[in-house]
């Protein structure tokens, strides 16, 4: 018996591999194929995705503008309230054991210490 004979006779003795198999073993196959090779997007989408997100980097500039304008408003209206007290509002505000005049008087006495 020489090998020919031999793979001949195991051969024989193989049943066929089933329709089920194979399609497994191809379903496997083809996952295999794509790890190994991943699909790479097209210029086309990366040029898409680029602009989109252009966009919303820009609108999402603007909107923080702004929100830093709406900040620096703030800012300057209280800094002008603290210092102006336009009819009296910050006095208004303010409760009686924390009135102006009697800061005021405090400070006077103080530097009445240190000139003398």
């Amino acid at each position: 018996m020489n090998e020919d004979d031999l793979t001949r006779a195991l051969g024989a003795l193989k049943e066929p591999a089933s329709d089920d198999l194979m399609s497994r073993v191809l379903a496997d196959a083809a996952l295999e194929q794509g790890r190994r090779a991943p699909p790479q997007p097209s210029d086309l989408l990366l040029a898409r995705v680029l602009r989109d997100a252009r966009r919303a980097a820009a609108g999402r500039r603007r909107r923080d503008s702004w929100a830093w304008g709406g900040i620096a408003a703030a800012c300057a209206v209280g800094i002008f309230l603290g210092i102006a007290d336009p009819g009296g509002v910050v006095a208004s505000v303010a409760p009686e054991s924390y009135a102006m005049e009697d800061l005021s008087g405090v400070y006077a006495f103080q530097l009445a210490e240190v000139v003398e």
